[in-house]
C-alpha cells in the first residue's frame, strides 16, 4: 500500500573518529591565559576556538583605535594631506600622545600609523574632526560637536561588524566608565580591520620613521608644518630580539590605562591559517630574579602565544565532504520492471572547516529529503520496508539536502541531487518494456543464437521422427512377410 509521508525523513551516520597524535604540548590542551578576559578566533569564517568571559564588558584602551582607523580609512583618502588643528592638544591630563603640533601636515596613511603603530590620541583627535566635516558636510564644525557625532559613528559602525556589547565614548580608549567593548567584540572589529589591506600593513609595521607629510613631491598646503617622526610599535610580538617575539605575528594593537590593565588584540599566520586573540586586563605577575628578588612581568604577550599555539596546534581546516560525492541510494516505489530499483544520490559542494581532530570524531552527518519525493514501502505481509522515492525523478533534481552537525548544531548543509532520470512506471510502459524484450529475443542479432538453437532442435526433431517413422515401416513390411510364409 502507498502511504505518502508527511514529514522529512531524516537518515543520521556518525562519522567515525580522526585520531591523530598531538603536534605540540599544546594539543589538545586548553591554553594557558592570565588575562580577566579572552577570545580566540579563526581569521576566515570568524569561529570562536577559545574564550573565557568573552561576552563580559571590558575597558579596551587605546586597541579602541582599530575602529577609529577603520573610520578614517573609510572616509579620508590615504594619500591626502590633512592639517592637524588645535584639536590635537584637547587630551585628557595623563593621555598618551605623539605630540602633534597644530599646523602639521599629515599624509592619511600616517594617520593610521600614528594611532595604530604611534601612541596617537592626538592622531585619534585628527581623525575624529576630518571625518565629521566630510560626513556632516561642515567644514566648521566644533571639535566638541564632532566628538559627538564621532562617538555616534563609532558606536554604529561597531554595531554593523558584530560588535553588539560595545559602547565608545572617545576615538582613543582613554578611560571612561562609559567606554567599554568586550573580547568578542573586539575579535569582530580587528577581524575587519585586517581584512582591509593598508591596515593589515600598518599594523603589522614593528616601526615607522618618515616624514609625515609625505615627503618630496606632497602637495602641501601653504605655511603648513613638514615634520618627520619615529614611532615604534606597543606590541613586543612584532619585535625581533624581544624575549616576546613571535615570529608568526602580524599585528596588531597592544594598549593600557590603569582601570582596564594590560590589554592585547593580536594575530599570527601559520600555514595559511589566520588567528585573533584578544585579552583583556592581562596580570603582571611576580617572577624570581637570578639574586633571589622579585620582579613584575606582564603576562599579556605569553597569553596571547598560548592561545596561538593552541589554535594551530589543534585545528585545521578539514575536507570532510568531497565535491561531487556520491551521498547514497534509496530504493523507487514502484519502479519500471527495466529499472535497477534504487537512485544514487550526490552531493556537489565541498565542505571545509575549521575543526580540531575531537570535533572531526564528533560530527554527524543526516540527510534530508523533501517529503513529497519520498513515501513509506510495505511488502505484501505488512512489513515495513522504509522509504523509497516517488518517480518520476529527473537527473540532477533537488532531492533533499545533506545537514553536517557538531555537538547538536548544524554547521554545514549543501543540497543533494538525484544521479539519474527515473521514468514513472505504467501499464503501457510494462507492455512495451515486454514488446521490447521480445523483440530483442527474436528480431536482433542478439537473438541469431537463438535461432540457431531452435532451428537445430527442430532438425533433429524432424530427423528423429523421420527416422522413426522409417523404423516403423521396416518393421511392419518385415511382420507381412513372415505371415505369407
Amino acid at each position: 500500500m502507498r502511504k505518502q509521508v508527511k514529514r522529512i525523513c531524516i537518515f543520521a551516520i556518525i562519522l567515525p573518529l580522526v585520531f591523530a597524535a598531538p603536534k605540540s604540548l599544546y594539543a589538545a590542551m586548553e591554553p594557558d591565559v592570565h588575562a580577566a578576559a579572552h577570545v580566540l578566533i579563526e581569521m576566515e569564517n570568524g569561529r570562536v576556538l577559545s574564550e573565557y568571559q568573552a561576552h563580559s564588558p571590558m575597558f579596551p584602551a587605546a586597541t579602541t583605535m582599530l575602529l577609529t582607523a577603520i573610520l578614517a580609512y573609510e572616509h579620508i583618502g590615504m594619500d591626502e594631506i590633512i592639517v592637524a588643528g588645535n584639536e590635537v592638544r584637547v587630551l585628557p591630563h595623563g593621555s598618551a600622545s605623539n605630540h602633534h603640533e597644530p599646523g602639521e601636515a599629515i599624509l592619511g596613511i600616517n594617520l593610521l600609523r600614528g594611532m595604530l603603530i604611534g601612541r596617537g590620541n592626538d592622531t585619534a583627535n585628527v581623525v575624529v574632526i576630518e571625518v565629521v566635516r566630510r560626513t556632516s558636510g561642515d567644514p566648521n564644525v566644533s571639535f566638541a560637536n564632532a566628538q559627538l557625532t564621532f562617538r555616534g559613528l563609532m558606536n554604529q559602525r561597531a554595531a554593523e561588524l558584530g560588535a553588539t556589547n560595545t559602547r565608545f565614548d572617545n576615538p582613543h580608549g582613554f578611560h571612561h566608565d562609559n567606554h567599554f567593548t568586550t573580547a568578542y567584540d573586539m575579535a569582530q572589529i580587528a577581524r575587519h580591520a585586517l581584512s582591509i589591506p593598508t591596515i593589515a600593513q600598518v599594523v603589522g609595521q614593528a616601526s615607522f620613521s618618515g616624514q609625515m607629510w609625505g615627503g618630496d613631491g606632497a602637495d602641501v598646503p601653504d605655511g603648513a608644518l613638514m615634520l618627520s617622526r619615529t614611532w615604534r610599535s606597543l606590541n613586543e610580538l612584532l619585535h625581533e630580539g624581544s624575549e616576546h617575539y613571535y615570529p608568526y605575528a602580524i599585528g596588531v594593537r597592544a594598549g593600557w590605562t590603569s582601570q582596564a590593565g594590560d590589554s592585547l588584540v593580536s594575530a599570527a599566520v601559520r600555514d595559511g591559517i589566520t588567528l585573533i586573540a584578544v585579552t583583556f586586563n592581562s596580570p603582571e605577575i611576580a617572577m624570581e630574579t637570578g639574586d633571589g628578588g622579585y620582579a613584575y612581568a606582564p603576562t599579556r604577550w605569553q597569553d596571547n602565544i598560548n592561545l596561538f599555539e593552541y589554535g594551530f596546534a589543534n585545528y585545521a581546516h578539514r575536507v570532510f565532504l568531497q565535491e561531487n560525492t556520491t551521498i547514497g541510494q534509496l530504493p523507487i516505489y514502484d519502479p519500471r520492471i527495466d529499472d535497477p530499483g534504487t537512485l544514487e544520490f550526490f552531493s556537489t559542494q565541498q565542505g571545509t572547516l575549521f575543526l580540531s581532530n575531537a570535533e572531526m570524531g564528533r560530527l554527524q552527518r543526516e540527510v534530508h529529503f523533501t517529503p513529497e519525493l519520498i513515501t513509506s514501502m510495505e511488502d505484501e505481509y505488512g512489513n515495513d520496508l522504509g522509504y523509497g522515492f516517488i518517480a518520476p525523478i529527473y537527473e540532477n533534481d533537488v532531492l533533499g539536502t545533506v545537514s553536517y552537525y557538531l555537538d547538536g548544531q548544524v554547521i554545514f548543509s549543501t543540497a543533494i541531487y538525484a544521479a539519474r532520470y527515473v521514468p514513472v512506471r505504467t501499464t503501457v510502459s510494462d507492455i512495451e518494456i515486454r514488446m521490447e524484450r521480445i523483440h530483442e529475443i527474436f528480431f536482433t542479432a542478439a537473438a541469431i543464437p537463438y535461432w540457431i538453437a531452435a532451428l537445430s532442435v527442430i532438425t533433429l526433431a524432424t530427423v528423429l521422427i523421420v527416422l522413426a517413422l522409417r523404423a516403423r515401416k521396416r518393421k511392419k513390411n518385415n511382420y507381412k512377410y513372415n505371415w505369407k510364409y
